[in-house]
């Protein structure tokens, strides 16, 4: 199964090892901006999962499958029409990254992030 892991799905597998197991197990993708999140939330965030760079950056290696220019721009556009705004695109993007690599579901720590903007199935972690 192909899952599409969000940034916030991403930070539970490092707390939480039962979650990480399925990350490595699922070979979990996500977006090139989400590894930027990750990464930040791993060396500057939460003293509990913080690490070091290059230990971040090991982390997150394997992880990424992105949208092209051309995608993001169409997605973009598609997004203004379906009146999507502000945080609803960021959310939107990870929803159609997903779709591209034909995920069956989208991993995710707050459901409501992506209610009403993908026909995937949200699965809620934690």
């Amino acid at each position: 199964m192909t899952a599409y892991w969000g940034s916030s799905a991403i930070i539970a597998a490092w707390i939480n090892p039962e979650i990480r197991m399925r990350l490595h197990r699922e070979r979990g993708v996500t977006r090139t901006h989400s590894l930027v999140e990750v990464f930040s939330a791993f060396t500057g965030g939460d003293l509990t999962i913080r690490q070091g760079a290059d230990e971040a950056a090991r982390t997150i290696a394997n992880l990424a499958q992105d949208l092209d220019q051309t995608e993001v721009v169409a997605a973009l556009r598609l997004a203004h029409v379906k009146g999507l705004r502000g945080g609803r695109v960021h959310d939107y993007l990870h929803a159609v990254a997903a779709e591209k690599i034909q995920a069956e579901k989208l991993l995710t720590v707050d459901r409501g992030d992506f209610n009403g903007i993908t026909v995937l199935e949200i699965e809620q972690l934690g």
